[in-house]
């Protein structure tokens, strides 16, 4: 019925404990088997021993638990990877370990996906820690777009603030209502599975950053992907600046990938 994959690298313990509280909550939800539930936990930071002692408050949920380790740090798609091409599951969930779910999430966004056989993808309403909504959903960006949004202070976005919410697809999300969308966040991606294996997962020449905005170009190949406001979430993460110069760097290369790839559009 129901797979997912999460990647972690630098764990932060009592989050990824809230996470998977909140993960199998959600699970508890739905209407089906637990053992009929897999997730995988791909472990890129050689974190083993931290990840079962995490994972052992929550062995007796029936849920089918893995840990994959010893693969050094392979990539965030290429990781992901290892729980979707391997899944049986109708559905599968690329999720991110800073995530925090809604009771609800999972009933609500499969429940959709199963009335609306054209959409391929789900992508939910996603505040941060302070209440404040987080934008997941994007439009094709220009290469101004991801400076202004990736790598700008706040000071400088505040004088394209139009530009911004029109490439942050805020119309349709502050409408609160579903509605189509062009390119969806990978901290937290609800997808029919046999659509992700059509395409053969993410994009593995992508280390990190945009293997997202290239999963959903592909995607769209095969159906719409939507936001759906009544799947919740809160996501601790994001930031690209604040994270230093190699992310910037990975930002920046991925970034040209994603270009060459599927076209430029400079302003």
């Amino acid at each position: 019925m129901l797979s997912i994959s999460i990647v972690t690298y630098q764990l932060d313990v009592e989050l990824f404990h809230k996470l998977l509280d909140s993960l199998y909550a959600s699970i508890n939800q739905l209407l089906i088997d637990a053992d009929s539930i897999t997730i995988k936990i791909i472990d890129n930071g050689n974190q083993e021993q931290l990840l079962s002692d995490v994972c052992s408050d929550f062995e007796n949920n029936n849920v089918n638990l893995e840990i994959i380790s010893g693969l050094k740090n392979i990539g965030y798609g290429r990781a992901h990877n290892l729980g979707i091409l391997t899944s049986n599951a109708e559905f599968h969930l690329i999720l991110n370990p800073d995530v925090v779910l809604d009771l609800e999430s999972l009933s609500e966004g499969i429940s959709y996906l199963s009335k609306h056989e054209d959409v391929c993808a789900v992508t939910p309403l996603c505040r941060d820690d302070k209440g404040d909504i987080q934008y997941l959903a994007k439009c094709y960006p220009t290469v101004l777009d991801l400076i202004l949004r990736g790598l700008a202070p706040k000071k400088i976005q505040s004088h394209f603030r139009d530009r911004l919410s029109r490439y942050e697809s805020r119309e349709i999300i502050n409408q609160n209502s579903a509605g189509k969308v062009d390119l969806i966040s990978g901290c937290f991606m609800l997808c029919r599975t046999d659509f992700l294996k059509k395409i053969g997962g993410f994009d593995e020449r992508y280390f990190l950053y945009f293997e997202d905005f290239a999963l959903s170009m592909e995607m769209q190949k095969y159906g719409a992907l939507h936001f759906l406001p009544s799947m919740k979430i809160i996501h601790y993460g994001g930031d690209t600046a604040k994270k230093g110069l190699r992310h910037i760097g990975l930002f920046i290369s991925s970034s040209i990938k994603f270009f060459n790839q599927y076209g430029w559009k400079l302003l």
